[in-house]
């Protein structure tokens, strides 16, 4: 017979208000006493029937920010749809998510963006966050007041959220050299490297695993480095283009940011197709002709459908039933993409 909540009362010697508000995270209980619930539930395993959860997080009227990068037919509009599944699941909880997008990185227009969500009464912000310090400050008092913050694809300097979603981004700039190494068989290379915006963590932790994963090598290499090609698909291109075009002695190409595409785009009308090895990261249908085509040597996936969807997820365990993360830093797999393992 299932666990009820008057069977957790009973064994906690509560009453079975006490565990409600244990169980949904709502009202003042003594430490000891929620440590003694908690225990108990996840000793016996209890499961809240669905009917019962909905009930009772339809009377809470939970609100969700989420506020996300937003692009066209890559990375982020994988992960935007996967929220929009969850959401679609967490209506059926009377949960709703306000959503605010942006594609311009600034920390105070992200100050913003977090203060509107804030007017709207969330109880919890998933976001991907510039790490700032605006920023940092803003989301700790967030966090002091309350509001359960999910950092999504970077992290923030000195601020602990309620979890991080994301890759472990410093391996995956290690992985790319280890990839660039086997492509060339260790021999001397002249690598144009493709900065991005350092307001966001993968980005300079990219950068930094790949110099040190060289580094380790012995490998032989002098690099041509880009500013940012963050900000728009087009500048990408024609900073790229224009590199390719003035150091016809590039060998290799290493785009740090989720720009792959468009540095793909300006290795083909360059005539470097076959000529440059190139590591990128993003698998999404706008980069995967480009795998076929071999104007992308390899690509790093960071499974954007995850990064979706989890948030949500862990929020939703959360506010139905206390439950939190085992770990704090949830982090996806790096997942490695050639030209014979694209299709499908």
């Amino acid at each position: 017979m299932a666990l009820t909540i008057r069977d957790i009362a009973k064994l906690a010697g509560v009453s079975r208000g006490t565990v409600d508000r244990v169980l949904h995270n709502r009202g003042r209980v003594d430490p000891e006493v929620e440590q003694r619930v908690k225990a108990i539930v996840h000793e016996c395993n209890y499961q809240p029937s669905r009917a019962a959860q909905q009930l009772s997080m339809r009377k809470q009227k939970i609100r969700i920010g989420f506020l996300s990068r937003i692009d066209q037919n890559g990375f982020w509009s994988i992960v935007i749809r996967n929220a929009n599944r969850a959401e679609r699941e967490l209506s059926a909880y009377g949960i709703t998510v306000e959503k605010r997008y942006f594609d311009y990185l600034s920390p105070n227009a992200q100050l913003e963006m977090i203060n509107e969500l804030v007017s709207l009464e969330i109880s919890a912000l998933v976001i991907v966050p510039l790490d700032d310090p605006i920023v940092c400050r803003r989301l700790q008092e967030l966090s002091d007041s309350g509001i359960l913050v999910v950092l999504l694809q970077s992290e923030v300097s000195g601020f602990e959220p309620f979890c991080y979603i994301g890759s472990d981004y410093y391996v995956g700039g290690r992985t790319a050299a280890g990839l660039l190494h086997n492509f060339t068989m260790g021999q001397p290379s002249k690598i144009l490297l493709l900065n991005g915006s350092q307001y966001l963590s993968s980005n300079y932790l990219r950068r930094k695993g790949f110099l040190d994963e060289l580094a380790a090598y012995g490998t032989s290499f002098d690099t041509i480095e880009s500013g940012d090609i963050t900000s728009d698909p087009e500048y990408a291109y024609r900073q790229a283009r224009q590199l390719l075009e003035d150091h016809p002695e590039i060998t290799s190409v290493y785009t740090v940011p989720d720009s792959a595409a468009s540095v793909s785009r300006a290795i083909q009308d360059t005539g470097r197709v076959g000529k440059i090895v190139h590591i990128g990261f993003g698998m999404t249908d706008a980069t995967r002709p480009y795998i076929l085509d071999g104007s992308l040597s390899a690509i790093i996936g960071h499974r954007a459908e995850q990064q979706g969807y989890l948030p949500f997820s862990i929020l939703l365990d959360h506010f139905s039933g206390g439950l939190v993360p085992e770990t704090r830093r949830i982090l996806m797999l790096n997942d490695i993409f050639i030209k014979q393992n694209s299709v499908f």
